[in-house]
């Protein structure tokens, strides 16, 4: 029988998450000091595991995140990262770039709730599925 693990990793934090701003696909932010700290210390936490691939968003807050974690580990010294722009996060459209709070505002004024809401430009939670199901390499 074949196993597998498949490690999912969040990027670190960003100004924009501090600051409680929406940054969806069109809002690419570097990690802030504490996210280069959170980057690090995952990369300690996982310096034993080995990896086969890695996938990345290619997003500058997802890549950083991933160069931490391999730069701290002790088998994947200079392995080859796969960036993947589906598995950048959701598109938010005009509500990137502003608080959470206008998103809830919006999902409220539209009777619907912030997770069911797609602001204009943004992605629906049904164009969003389709992405988590791709399959590579």
């Amino acid at each position: 029988m074949f196993t597998f693990t498949l490690t999912f990793i969040r990027h670190g934090e960003t100004q924009y998450n501090r600051d409680k701003l929406l940054q969806g696909q069109g809002v690419d932010t570097p990690l802030s000091e504490t996210g280069v700290q959170q980057g690090e210390a995952v990369g300690r936490y996982l310096r034993d595991i080995k990896f086969c691939k890695v996938f990345v968003s290619n997003l500058q807050r997802a890549v950083q995140t991933a160069e931490l974690i391999l730069r701290n580990n002790i088998h994947c010294s200079g392995m080859e990262m796969f960036l993947e722009p589906l598995l950048r996060e959701r598109g938010f459209g005009i509500a990137e770039g502003r608080h959470k709070q206008d998103l809830k505002n919006m999902a409220n004024a539209s009777g619907q709730s912030c997770r069911d809401y797609t602001p204009p430009g943004g992605e629906t939670l049904d164009q969003v599925s389709p992405r988590c199901r791709c399959s590579r390499g």
